[in-house]
């Protein structure tokens, strides 16, 4: 089978680019504000070949450029007899070539100005595939890249392929002297507007909240349709606002929402409305329902929501920015484990946020997101096992780890360049000086970087060496012995402690056993330190909550936080939920009425926390060759459950203290108390026992 191949990582970047101008916002666009590298635009491709027989090919490309067919020969009388000969010939691309036995090459060469330079070979023997060649006549020739979706020459790589549903209205009401229509759920979608007669002139206005959308002056996304002039100025910008499908029905550009609102009645009047939503169709791998219908609410919810943020990429939001951030999609690659167990999304995401080399800025311009995308690395092979990936994008960690280490001071701390967002949360940290939080993530990618190399059979004792001396370093200026913690800054003089680099030190382990009781003591369980109002940084409170075993007061904080959303009315989980917040101000952030977005990526971490700690799921040697299952049954009257282990599954259901576990795959095993349980391949292991939990 015939692939289509471009320089490895470039698809990603050609693509990520794409979606990092895709926001929109009151009628223009906003393309991120920070560096993205340049995908190459000049390839040459390469592949050697045998025949044994005559065999016709052709070669379809995405750019300008020629196919040469060479072929091996003695070398004429006027050159060496011992140097390597072959023959050459031009093609056309797009023709049909006649290839004759023997050995023979392949090249093609292709340039594109403005697009993905990349080609289809096919063939009876002689088809494109990762075992080609290609060349950016600067740098080595590396393997081609590929993927899995694009297999059949009259597919364009340059368009990503969705899967499409058209959706009706739920509901159409009058309200305010227009029309509301309410589509049941949040989509994104072009809207399908079909005009009763002649076109006429209407306004769009779209709300992921009903509030919103009825809001016609101050709502996010809104469109104004002139009959004959179908775009907000009529001109150049009329085909990226939309387009006319047909005289009578017009195709919006994809947005998200749930409602839509079409003020004045003359203008509503008879107007057909439908929503063509394009989501990438992810297995469904995992499912989880339990006697709590609150918590069953919660998980159907957040996979909900992260299968909407999931697309080509991992996205922030789905409404507001719709671009790719690495903090955000440094969760979700551990959401995904407990979803759809999706490697080729994390690998798109991975090589779209690095771009290529030389590193300028910090990815999205924060520093701590470029820590996270290189401790992912790690983290993507603890999920995959995928060594060959890592051996591809090992050049690019160490670019950026050189990049991080080009900016720290002479204790060995990170500092922020000017123009570098020294970022963690949206929270009153203390940013004076050297933040504590940012060295946490700097030693736990030291880390990273050398369990990559030791992977790889690359001596990794420089970035050991360097975790040690930092991770000593940061005790010594900013622990706190009065205050039994970690402060933020030690420069200030205001020993301000935040839950932030306290959570990270006892998640990394960086703390010993006192020091772990302090902090809990001192920080996680004090209510005098300022709470975590965003779901991003909750998802890391409640994990390390959920390590310590503190089981009670997280599935307490997910019926309260995630639950509270869902009293608010939340379909989707959002980008931030503060309790106390009054209703007819809980959409706002940014200072912008509608600024929150209502379907954000890590609000949807209750289904990872469900599924590693209450379910007690989790690799034990990279991908899932050896997994442990250790169920949380006291916090369950019942429950039934599947979750991914690699490419197998595990699934598990307890009702009146008896517990039944499976799984397809050999490596499993199961703890209950104090006892272990080998898993034997598709034999159901039945446990009876007291009903009890770690819990503290």
């Amino acid at each position: 089978m015939a692939n289509w191949i471009w320089y490895p990582g470039d698809f990603e970047i050609y693509h990520g680019m794409k979606q990092n101008y895709d926001r929109e916002e009151r009628g223009f666009f906003w393309p991120a504000y920070w560096h993205m590298s340049d995908w190459r635009h000049h390839l040459r491709f390469r592949a050697v070949f045998c025949l044994e027989r005559q065999e016709v090919i052709r070669v379809a490309a995405k750019g300008r450029g020629y196919v040469n067919v060479k072929y091996r020969q003695t070398p004429p009388p006027w050159m060496k007899q011992d140097e390597e000969y072959w023959s050459e010939t031009k093609y056309p691309i797009g023709k049909d070539i006649v290839c004759q036995p023997g050995d023979m090459m392949v090249e093609a060469v292709v340039g594109n100005m403005e697009g993905l330079p990349c080609i289809c070979v096919t063939g009876d023997t002689i088809v494109s595939d990762g075992t080609w060649l290609v060349w950016d006549f600067a740098s080595e020739e590396v393997s081609a890249g590929w993927n899995g979706m694009y297999v059949r020459p009259e597919q364009n790589p340059m368009e990503f392929e969705y899967t499409s549903q058209v959706l009706q209205p739920k509901e159409v009401g009058e309200v305010n002297g227009g029309l509301l229509f309410d589509f049941g759920r949040e989509v994104t979608a072009e809207t399908v507007i079909t005009f009763p007669e002649d076109v006429r002139d209407v306004t769009l206005c779209y709300g992921e909240s009903r509030q919103e959308a009825l809001d016609t002056e101050f709502c996010y996304l809104k469109q104004e349709l002139k009959a004959g002039q179908p775009g907000p100025d009529g001109g150049e910008m009329e085909e990226l606002f939309g387009r006319f499908e047909t005289e009578g029905t017009y195709h919006t550009r994809l947005r998200a929402f749930r409602y839509i609102f079409v003020p004045g009645t003359e203008a509503a009047s008879g107007l057909q409305l439908r929503a063509d939503h394009k989501f990438v169709d992810f297995p469904r791998r995992s499912s989880f329902t339990c006697g709590d219908e609150r918590i069953n609410k919660i998980w159907e919810v957040s996979e909900e929501t992260f299968r909407l943020a999931s697309g080509i990429f991992f996205l922030d939001g789905i409404k507001r920015d719709r671009w790719i951030w690495s903090g955000d999609a440094y969760q979700s690659y551990f959401i995904n484990r407990y979803v759809s167990f999706d490697k080729e999304i994390c690998k798109r995401t991975i090589l779209a946020l690095k771009g290529n080399d030389p590193v300028v800025q910090h990815i999205n311009t924060i520093l701590d997101y470029s820590m996270y995308w290189v401790i992912s690395l790690e983290d993507y092979f603890e999920m995959t096992g995928d060594d060959a990936f890592l051996k591809m994008i090992y050049p690019k960690m160490e670019s950026m780890m050189n990049y991080l280490m080009e900016q720290l001071d002479e204790n060995g701390f990170i500092y922020g360049r000017p123009g570098d967002w020294v970022y963690i949360d949206w929270a009153d940290l203390d940013k004076e000086g050297t933040l504590c939080a940012e060295q946490m993530l700097l030693a736990r990618s030291y880390q990273a970087a050398a369990r990559v190399r030791e992977i790889l059979g690359i001596d990794g004792q420089e970035y050991l060496e360097r975790f040690q001396k930092l991770k000593k370093n940061i005790c010594t200026y900013f622990w706190d012995e009065e205050k039994g913690a970690y402060i933020d800054s030690y420069v200030s003089g205001r020993r301000h402690v935040t839950r932030h680099a306290n959570i990270f030190a006892v998640l990394f382990g960086y703390t010993d056993d006192d020091e772990t009781e302090s902090i809990v003591k001192n920080v996680l369980l004090n209510d005098e330190v300022d709470a975590i109002t965003t779901p991003y940084f909750k998802f890391y409170e409640l994990e390390v909550l959920a390590s310590l075993g503190y089981f009670d007061r997280v599935m307490e904080t997910m019926k309260d936080y995630w639950g509270g959303m869902l009293d608010r009315g939340a379909d989707t989980f959002w980008e931030e939920f503060k309790p106390d917040q009054p209703e007819e101000e809980q959409y706002s952030m940014y200072g912008d009425k509608y600024g929150k977005s209502l379907c954000h990526a890590w609000g949807a971490s209750p289904i990872y926390l469900i599924g590693r700690y209450f379910m007690g799921v989790r690799p034990v040697t990279p991908a899932y060759a050896s997994f442990e299952v250790k169920p949380q049954l006291g916090q369950f009257e019942r429950f039934e459950c599947t979750f991914p282990v690699g490419e197998g599954s595990v699934w598990m259901r307890y009702e009146n203290g008896i517990l039944k576990v499976k799984a397809d795959r050999p490596g499993g095993v199961l703890k209950a108390g104090q006892d272990s349980y080998e898993l034997e391949t598709d034999k159901e292991l039945v446990i009876v026992e007291e009903r009890g939990s770690d819990q503290r």
